[in-house]
């Protein structure tokens, strides 16, 4: 008899510990693990009870994320829907909201940083050294969209010089591979001049970074975020990033120190000040930026900004060129024309209105993510719908599925280059709408209102001076035999261009 209430006591308290660890496994879910989000409707599959199917969902957004994406917008056009990510739940907003967030949402309640941290492990990848501070932002809104004027003799030098190396005569080349080096050396000599831009392990550094961080990332997502910091260490590619770092203190960290120590009582009136990013940085660095070590990190996470996304456009702007030749003739005139009377000059660059809107038609169709404006809600907000979002989640926007919205764009899923030069020319008031850097809730390829992409109208003048050194220059052609342009690669929430087309550059008789 004791034996048997011995085990039906037994019996009762592991009955009672597995209950108790039941609801502290669903309280810790419910409450702890993220915000309550029931309430918005969900596309594609969810994490289920307790996260037990949260790697399923992971692997269906991997796979199939595009599809997913689209069905969410297609039946939540004019509201929200929920959607597991590769590494949180993301709730998608729809355009709508744009107006609402830019004229009434208060600053503050939005938080880009946290966005891009999560985004990218910080934690992890070592950019938390960047993301303690705004300066980075700050210095790409101000002096560099400022100085640009003075950055497009330099950028034309550069590019000149860079096609020169990797193309030369008639050649067949590997597409990426190619203009993220030429982009490598344009974004380069922004950041300090020829000293960098020409410097070959630094160029290197600069054309793989914003990948290899990416690929860290990418590979601790299916990880729980507690287990991370323990298994980081023990990838390949941390110390792949380790050795990027150590690259960037060598180019940059004596130029910094040198620029910190010119105190601004003993800087000589008379120089002229290099307009580089080594000097804005050192400008504009207060209590903790200024430290050489810090300013190198940032110069590092500057050619992730600069480099990746631009090279990644001018790609795909080359394979629209090739796959609907009949532009070319047209692109050609224009920037012979344009650049014959004015010169490289800002002036010239912006007069390029058939190449803005080629480059912009490209970006419509190949978007490089799904989503865009990517931000943590810091503080509640409650829409004038009624919809409400609580502090801690994570938002964005389809970029992609409004980009091929019929009720937005004519024929969407046909490439036509002049779609939007046609809409500049219709009228007065749609002269400066329809550019290449400009957004808006048709056009969320660099995000959206005061938190939009700040170096946005930099990468529009450095993909349009390449553009036109090639256009000048050059005859671009797939190899013999090919006509169509190469699919897309899909992975989650990343739109990639085939890295394996080549392309044939041609030199032009003139």
């Amino acid at each position: 008899m004791n034996d048997y209430l011995e085990r039906d006591n037994a019996t009762q308290a592991l009955g009672a510990f597995g209950l108790a660890l039941v609801i502290s496994l669903w309280g810790y879910y419910r409450f702890l693990a993220g915000p309550n989000l029931d309430r918005i409707p969900r596309a594609g599959k969810g994490p289920g009870w307790f996260g037990l199917s949260l790697v399923e969902a992971k692997r269906d957004f991997l796979k199939n994320g595009p599809k997913i994406i689209n069905e969410g917008y297609n039946k939540y056009k004019n509201g929200m829907f929920l959607v597991q990510t590769l590494n949180v739940p993301r709730v998608v907003l729809s355009p709508k909201y744009i107006e609402e967030i830019n004229r009434t949402v208060p600053d503050g309640s939005l938080d880009m940083v946290d966005g891009l941290r999560e985004r990218l492990m910080a934690s992890q990848t070592n950019l938390d050294a960047v993301f303690r501070s705004p300066m980075h932002i700050e210095v790409c809104k101000d002096q560099l969209t400022r100085n640009l004027y003075a950055l497009i003799g330099p950028l034309n030098e550069e590019a000149s010089y860079w096609l020169s190396q990797r193309i030369g005569g008639k050649t067949e080349v590997k597409a990426y591979e190619t203009m993220v080096r030429i982009i490598a050396g344009t974004a380069s000599r922004m950041l300090g001049g020829t000293r960098v831009s020409r410097d070959l392990e630094w160029l290197e550094t600069a054309a793989h970074y914003s990948m290899d961080v990416v690929t860290v990332a990418m590979q601790l997502r299916p990880y729980p975020a507690f287990m991370r910091p323990f298994i980081a260490p023990w990838l390949d590619g941390i110390k792949v990033l380790a050795r990027h770092l150590q690259v960037a203190k060598r180019v940059f960290k004596d130029e910094f120190n040198h620029r910190l120590a010119l105190a601004p009582s003993v800087k000589d009136k008379s120089q002229e000040k290099p307009i580089d990013m080594i000097q804005w940085m050192t400008e504009s660095a207060r209590g903790s930026d200024r430290n050489a070590d810090v300013l190198c990190h940032n110069m590092l996470f500057m050619s992730l900004a600069a480099v990746h996304t631009s090279s990644a456009t001018l790609v795909h702007v080359l394979f629209d060129l090739c796959a609907a030749p009949q532009y070319m003739q047209g692109l050609q005139e224009e920037a012979e024309r344009v650049i014959g009377e004015q010169g490289f000059t800002l002036a010239a660059i912006t007069s390029l209105k058939k190449l803005d809107s080629f480059m912009k038609e490209s970006q419509r169709m190949n978007q490089t993510v799904l989503m865009t404006f990517n931000r943590r809600v810091a503080k509640p907000i409650k829409f004038t719908d009624g919809a409400t979002l609580p502090a801690g989640t994570y938002i964005t926007m389809p970029s992609d599925s409004v980009a091929h919205d019929p009720d937005i764009y004519e024929n969407p899923h046909q490439f036509d280059g002049l779609r939007f030069y046609d809409k500049r020319m219709s009228a007065k008031t749609e002269a400066h709408r329809h550019q290449f850097a400009m957004t808006g809730a048709e056009s969320l390829a660099f995000g959206q209102g005061k938190t939009a992409c700040p170096g946005r109208f930099f990468a529009a003048s450095q993909i349009k001076m390449v553009l036109a050194n090639i256009l000048i220059n050059y005859d671009v052609s797939y190899p013999p035999g090919q006509t169509e342009r190469p699919k897309n690669i899909h992975k989650g929430g990343l739109v990639m261009a085939d890295r394996s087309q080549k392309l044939v550059f041609t030199p032009r008789k003139r």
